[in-house]
């Protein structure tokens, strides 16, 4: 793999151009108790905590983040399935724990929005990267945070980055970034969250997730 260490400052790298069309649906999942559409404005510690991507303490820009599937599989498999091991008898469980005050949304985007992409060999080459900067463990996330800062910094019209999911390939996933006096980047879609706390949003996980070999347990009746 490449150093760990971002490059000097004399360094410049050639971002690859993705672009993500207006009226295009993301999905996330998130607490219930903000919009779909709020970007997270905390960024997060330097060394510990936090996604693979985020505005981290101490980048420069401090830019509220938002991680979205491009299906509604790959971004339950991105927030839930992250260290669910399979068990020796092959199916994977969710806790239901884990589904508390949690909602699926689908959000659309409002503009056509500018990525960084990283879908493949010669675009993570063209940031001076290889497949470590999207399989690296949580452990090595202070690092892949400040990898993202740098690619951010030879890409100052970049919005945000899109990677293929390790977790659930071949599909695709993204962070996007919200910039001081940019438009708003996301508008609500038309369909309701489904809450994953209910009998519904049990009856959609294991629908979305069978393939995987995965289920979650449903609610108690009283639910």
């Amino acid at each position: 793999m490449p150093d760990v260490n971002v490059p000097g400052p004399a360094v410049r790298a050639t971002p690859h151009r993705e672009l993500l069309p207006a009226g295009t649906t993301l999905w996330r999942v998130h607490s219930g108790s903000y919009p779909a559409t709020s970007f997270n404005p905390r960024p997060v510690d330097t060394r510990i905590g936090g996604g693979r991507f985020c505005s981290f303490e101490g980048d420069g820009e401090h830019l509220p983040f938002l991680y979205a599937g491009f299906t509604a599989r790959t971004a339950v498999i991105e927030t839930l399935l992250r260290g669910v091991p399979f068990p020796e008898a092959g199916w994977r469980r969710i806790r239901r724990r884990s589904l508390e005050g949690k909602v699926l949304s689908p959000i659309v985007t409002a503009c056509d929005i500018p990525l960084v992409g990283l879908l493949g060999t010669d675009q993570l080459a063209a940031v001076h990267q290889d497949e470590w900067l999207l399989n690296a463990p949580p452990t090595s996330y202070p690092d892949t945070r400040r990898w993202a800062a740098w690619i951010r910094g030879q890409a100052p019209w970049a919005l945000g980055l899109t990677w293929y999911s390790h977790r659930d390939l071949p599909n695709t996933a993204c962070i996007l970034y919200q910039r001081g006096g940019a438009a708003d980047l996301l508008k609500p879609a038309d369909a309701e969250p489904v809450a994953l706390d209910s009998v519904a949003g049990a009856e959609l996980l294991n629908e979305l997730l069978a393939p995987c070999r995965t289920h979650v347990d449903p609610p108690p009746a009283d639910r």
